[in-house]
């Protein structure tokens, strides 16, 4: 493990040698602290810590907890997945082997094949001479037209049951998805901390909202989803499941319970959960927004009961708030306290708005 290190006091006009000696401490005690923190934080996002906490992604608990700007979060994100690719790199940096400078040079080249052999060579070899070779490293690797085509999309957000798909293409085609997917990132377009599938789905929901202002409905895409899902409950059990190409799949009890919460039931007379009119209300209220703190969603947009209908809540506006629908789904896991410190109030000129309690 690394030694203690105490940061120099700062005391104007010392002698040059003196500065430079103190100067230089100082930018080794930011390095070790930075190190330190990057392995807390792949801790979190390893063990998806940051939803006991009470956030429903690792974005949303570092800029919400942690006071963290959008690039400070993408810049530690980084260093956690390679950590996390990497755990060869990650026991070197933690035991104290490789210095963070280094570390972060062999996570530009190294693969969890490669790993052992760039850790190695790092750590008998100069910071400079190591910068070099990584460049010369990737410069070949960018002329190797041999590379896997497969992208495979993860699920959107960890929930008890899961499923995912693979997506094929071409060279070009993976090139520019990955390209369009880093441009939405930077962009900062979707929700906070959405993953590749969100931004896919998000993509496919501006194409079908697109289609629906071409014909002159503007307003009902904004007020309902663009598509519908159909989920089967059996009455007795309440087991439920939705079909898909791949077969019916369950859905876990927590999504049963988000499902239901805003949903229209099919039976002898179909009937909303919540009234369409209370329902347009409230999102024309909360602005067609989700209203977690910190999530830029405004798809996939759910209506909750903020008292469970189970427990005495009822349909009206006061006791209904929008969320999308990985932040409904969050809640209806138990991580509503986090969500929800929101009150509601009554404003005699524009309606019902919230303000953080």
């Amino acid at each position: 493990m690394h030694p203690t290190i105490v940061l120099p006091a700062f005391t104007p006009d010392q002698p040059a040698a003196r500065v430079d000696a103190a100067l230089r401490e100082a930018l080794t005690a930011c390095d070790r602290a930075q190190e330190c923190a990057v392995l807390w934080f792949a801790e979190v996002q390893r063990r998806t810590l940051y939803r006991e906490f009470g956030h429903a992604t690792l974005e949303l608990y570092a800029t919400q907890a942690l006071g963290f700007s959008q690039n400070r979060f993408w810049q530690f994100k980084r260093l956690a997945d390679d950590l996390d690719r990497l755990p060869v790199l990650r026991e070197a940096v933690a035991s104290g082997e490789l210095g963070w400078t280094k570390a972060q040079q062999v996570a530009r080249v190294a693969t969890p094949e490669t790993q052992h052999a760039w850790v190695a060579k790092a750590a008998t070899t100069g910071r400079r001479e190591l910068a070099r070779e990584v460049q010369a490293a990737r410069d070949v690797a960018r002329f190797d037209a041999r590379r896997a085509v497969a992208l495979e999309v993860p699920p959107t957000a960890p929930m008890p049951i899961e499923a995912s798909f693979t997506l094929r293409g071409d060279v070009l085609q993976v090139a520019r998805l990955e390209a369009l997917l880093e441009k939405a990132r930077k962009q900062r377009r979707g929700p906070a901390g959405a993953t590749r599938l969100d931004l896919v789905l998000e993509a496919l929901a501006a194409l079908v909202d697109g289609q629906a202002d071409d014909a002159g409905d503007s307003a009902a895409a904004v007020q309902r989803p663009g598509v519908q899902v159909v989920v089967q409950q059996c009455p007795d059990c309440k087991a439920a499941a939705v079909a898909t190409a791949r077969g019916e799949l369950a859905l876990a009890p927590a999504q049963v319970e988000a499902v239901t919460c805003d949903a229209i039931v099919r039976g002898q007379k179909n009937r909303s959960v919540i009234p369409p009119r209370t329902r347009a209300a409230v999102l024309a209220r909360d602005r067609h927004r989700c209203t977690t703190p910190g999530c830029r969603a405004t798809r996939f947009l759910e209506v909750h009961h903020v008292v469970p209908r189970s427990q005495g809540g009822g349909n009206g506006e006061a006791n209904l708030v929008t969320l999308c629908s990985r932040c409904h789904g969050f809640v209806h896991e138990g991580g509503e306290g986090a969500l929800f410190s929101m009150e509601w109030r009554q404003d005699d000129n524009s309606g019902a708005t919230s303000t953080p309690a």
